[in-house]
């Protein structure tokens, strides 16, 4: 029992019967101070009689834990792999130390094999992460149990507390799992472009969001005449490391509307090819923005495309008249039969999408199959716009004529198909583990082309209509890759892309490639490859495909060579002066061939080791897909091949890894044979008509010449003196068909419009071109005016010379002549008075027509001279005698005012010639006052 005398109250408490009393303890426990991690607990016990008091209190505790759980478990996003992502919950325990991430490759599992792990299952492993700082809830971790983490493997994590003691908590419940992996980097989220202020004509600035990927290594650009929205098959212009920012300056071709593509690249060289941030058109331009669209386009009209399979419109209009077009748009919008809008509304405003941009103002005509992603409907009538663009993409969308026109089906039957592939082939892609090919192949002329899809598989794939019935063009499906550019660059060369997935059958070996599964490349697997064309109708050529086969390779771990050439011929080259040898071979059927090496010699050999007895250096290194016959007319040691001289040639296949075969080699030999041949070239017929002009900063070199089987093309040459013959020009380009050749900086860098040139256009055969050649000279624009110059500038527009710097222009010589007027005026007519002798004129109304320092002009009478001075003391007296008069006033009238001069300018010269009797003026004084002062 207990007694208190100290309270208010008293009561006596029996701690021995009283069943709260742990709980009444424990609460007072709770609430009592902490300092340092120490309770702190008062209890007063008296005893009620004599005193005497035995107390003995046993507290037992148990420290409870806050509890810490993960929270999740995910692969870091954007990255290189190797890295997973982990967050947990808050723990504010006082003597906390740090947080403890254990991974596994496998499910955590006790010493009695269940799933929940304690402490002592977390001794012997390796620590994964240690986090110190308690605030921070989530961090990267790298290893499982101390190894790397690798990516594609599914991995559990658990986390614990530390305390200060060094003991550990309760480990949290395990979470997983998660796989890190090497992801492709997202590329760009915005990017601006323009032309480079101050810059050179093709100048384009360029500005872009920064790559957000953690394992960075560049960003690449890529730029296009054509409008994309991937960039398969396209190379990059230019490639920036992270150091370069993210804005630069890249050079186009000016006048030209560009469409331009950014990705972001990781150091594995993966980029996200498929989805590149994608702006334009963009102009390369240089100059000033006149600000003024190129005028309304005339003669548009729309109609059915004649003798097709439907689903298109063919769209005409007159060639705009706007010296600045650069470009044409086509816009369209479906006709809904409503009457037309009063309200002027430009084309965006009324609905219209842009569906087709041609880059060349010479074009009158142009072919409309889709819009916003969507093909023409037959039988659906559609309205549609065509506008120019100048080269600050200036237009006018408002002040348009729109047509409408509906597509129809002309074809009977199933319509037409557009032709197979002429050729496809296969390479292993270089330097890679075994897990792409390249695939190669000429384009398709099809005038209603819609995409390629290109199909690799384990099997023959000649026949693809049991593929097409199961697949379709599903990617998930059918493994395949389809690309809708119908050709890659304006030269119309082969296309050729890097594919990684292929159809593998299954284990049970059946040939059927319904039953086949896309799959990753896999190395040493023989696949086959073709190609299909698709037109904008879904018509395809499903058979008798032409194919290519090829074996991955690994060419990390590859060391074996290409088998030697067995077939290699070197004969002469006809109708020639003896000194050249023609060389043909068979392709190597190597996959992974990368190169060929060509040898020649004047003696006998098989080898091209060193100290082989051979030549060690090649005369000539030809690419996988080389064209052939090659032309030899030097061999080693820089010997030219000469009559009845015997060459021996071979042929070096290496592969992609450096792999090749250098002795046993097949060698063939051949003497060159002088048939006569004229190399002078005179034989073949000069052109005529040879004229140039300057258009811009390039020259534009016309001529006339013979369209025959004799002449093969023509090979243009300039030169800053004159010159007879084409070993002393420059070689600038050459035309097969053209008349016509456009020579700028690009070409011929020293170009420029300030020299003189002498340009000269030589033909050539199937042997040689015409040596003999006659130049005319160019001269710079500002020396070369002719009457056809003139001529030009009479038929030019008076209209065309209204632009705005021209008015702006002639305004500014407007002011300023006025200006120069005005100010010659004030400084004719400016005098320079006496303080004195304006304070007399202002009093006595003596007028200033003329100055002091003024000569009288011829025929003038001469100036009167001025009155003398007055002394300060009689104008003092005369000032006092008015005074007194006027307060006097005796005649009892108003004083008289006399009337103030007026000052005005006069023309003394033109009064002079109007005086014929050239007396002198007498004084305009108003004397009258003085009569009063009297």
């Amino acid at each position: 029992w207990a007694q208190s005398n100290s309270l208010k109250y008293n009561v006596t408490l029996n701690l021995s019967d009283d069943p709260q009393l742990s709980n009444t303890l424990q609460s007072a426990v709770n609430n009592a101070v902490q300092i340092n991690g120490t309770k702190y607990v008062q209890l007063n016990l008296r005893a009620p009689s004599n005193g005497s008091l035995q107390v003995r209190i046993t507290y037992d505790y148990i420290k409870l834990e806050t509890p810490i759980q993960l929270t999740n478990l995910v692969d870091r996003p954007d990255d290189g792999g190797g890295a997973l992502n982990a967050a947990w919950t808050l723990v504010h325990d006082d003597d906390f130390s740090r947080y403890l991430i254990y991974l596994n490759d496998q499910p955590f599992t006790s010493s009695s094999g269940t799933a929940t792990v304690s402490a002592d299952d977390l001794a012997g492993r390796t620590i994964d992460k240690s986090i110190s700082l308690h605030s921070r809830l989530q961090s990267e971790v790298t290893t499982a149990n101390g190894q790397p983490l690798i990516d594609g493997t599914d991995y559990y994590a658990v986390i614990v507390v530390e305390y200060d003691d060094g003991r550990l908590g309760t480990p949290s419940p395990q979470i997983g799992p998660a796989a890190p992996t090497n992801e492709i980097p997202l590329s760009p989220i915005w990017a601006i472009a323009g032309p480079h202020e101050g810059g050179d004509d093709g100048d384009v600035e360029l500005e872009w969001a920064r790559c957000t990927a953690l394992d960075l290594k560049s960003t690449k650009i890529y730029a296009s005449t054509t409008e994309f929205s991937d960039v398969l098959g396209l190379s990059p212009i230019t490639e920036l490391p992270p150091t370069e920012g993210n804005t630069t300056i890249i050079q186009l071709n000016p006048g030209r509307p560009y469409w331009i593509g950014l990705t972001c690249v990781d150091l594995t060289d993966q980029e996200d090819i498929q989805n590149p941030i994608v702006i334009g058109p963009v102009v390369p331009t240089g100059g000033l923005n006149d600000l003024t669209p190129p005028p309304k386009l005339e003669n548009v009209s729309a109609d059915d495309t004649p003798d097709d399979d439907g689903g298109r419109i063919t769209i005409t209009w007159d060639q705009s008249t706007a010296d600045d077009c650069t470009f044409y748009a086509i816009w369209v919008k479906l006709d809904d039969g409503l009457p037309a809008l009063t309200v002027i509304q430009s084309l965006e405003e009324q609905g219209f999408s842009r569906a087709i941009i041609i880059d060349e103002c010479d074009t009158t005509s142009a072919i409309v199959d889709e819009y916003d992603g969507l093909i023409l409907e037959d039988g659906q009538p559609y309205l549609l716009a065509v506008v120019a663009y100048d080269d600050w993409l200036n237009v006018d969308l408002v002040d348009v004529d729109i047509v409408s026109a509906t597509p129809l089906r002309n074809s009977i039957g199933s319509g037409g198909t557009p032709d197979r592939i002429a050729s496809v082939n296969a390479y292993d892609h270089a330097d890679d583990d075994g897990t792409a090919i390249d695939v190669v192949w000429t384009i398709s002329d099809a005038d209603d082309f819609s995409h390629y899809i290109v199909w690799v598989a384990d099997q023959p794939v000649t026949d693809l209509s049991g593929a097409w019935a199961a697949f379709g063009d599903d990617p998930d499906k059918c493994g395949c890759l389809m690309i809708n550019k119908q050709w890659i660059d304006e030269d119309r060369n082969p296309i050729e892309l890097t594919i990684s997935t292929a159809l593998y059958s299954p284990p049970s070996n059946m040939m059927d490639i319904t039953m086949s599964t896309p799959q990753l490349i896999k190395p040493d697997i023989e696949l086959f490859v073709t190609v299909t064309v698709h037109d904008i109708k879904g018509n395809v050529h499903l058979t008798n495909l032409p194919q290519a086969s090829v074996v991955p390779i690994n060419n990390i771990v590859d060391t074996e060579p290409p088998e030697r050439l067995s077939v290699v011929d070197i004969y002469d080259r006809p109708n020639d002066d003896g000194t050249g040898l023609l060389l043909d071979f068979e392709l190597s059927e190597a996959s992974d061939i990368g190169s060929y090496e060509v040898y020649a010699a004047s003696n006998p050999f098989t080898s091209v080791l060193p100290g082989g007895g051979g030549p060690i250096t090649p005369i000539a290194t030809l690419d996988r897909n080389p064209e052939l016959p090659l032309l030899i007319e030097i061999v080693a040691g820089d010997m030219p091949v000469v009559t009845g001289l015997e060459v021996w040639a071979a042929v070096v296949a290496r592969d992609t890894s450096g792999n090749a075969y250098l002795d046993d080699l097949v060698v063939s030999s051949s003497q060159a044979i002088d048939d006569g041949f004229d190399d002078s070239g005179d034989y073949i017929t000069p052109v005529e008509d040879l004229a140039s002009n300057w258009i811009d900063d390039g020259i534009l070199v016309s001529w006339s010449g013979i369209n025959s089987g004799e002449i093969r093309g023509y090979k243009i040459y300039i030169l800053q003196e004159t010159f007879d013959t084409i070993d002393e020009a420059v070689e600038v380009g050459e035309v097969l068909a053209s008349t016509n050749f456009l020579i700028t900086s690009d070409i011929f860098e020293e170009l420029d419009n300030q020299t003189t040139w002498y340009v000269a256009v030589s033909p050539f055969d199937d042997y040689t071109t015409r040596v003999a050649v006659e130049p005319i000279e160019v001269l710079p624009p500002e020396k070369s005016g002719t009457d056809e110059s003139i001529e030009q500038k009479e038929d030019t527009d008076f209209a065309s010379l209204l632009t705005t710097p021209n008015l702006v222009a002639a305004g500014l010589l407007l002011v300023s002549l006025f200006l120069l007027i005005a100010i010659v005026r004030t400084r004719n007519n400016k005098k320079m008075r006496d303080k004195s002798w304006e304070l007399q004129e202002a009093t006595w109304g003596i007028q200033d027509d003329m100055g002091w320092d003024d000569s009288p002009g011829f025929g003038a009478a001469t100036p009167v001279a001025p009155p003398p001075q007055i002394s300060p003391q009689v104008q003092d007296d005369i000032y006092s005698a008015a005074q007194r008069i006027e307060s006097s006033d005796p005649y009892q009238r108003p004083v008289y005012q006399p009337q103030q001069p007026v000052l005005q300018p006069q023309n003394n010269a033109l009064l002079n010639e109007l005086n014929d009797n050239n007396q002198a003026p007498k004084p305009k004084i108003d004397t009258s006052f003085l009569d009063d002062l009297l």
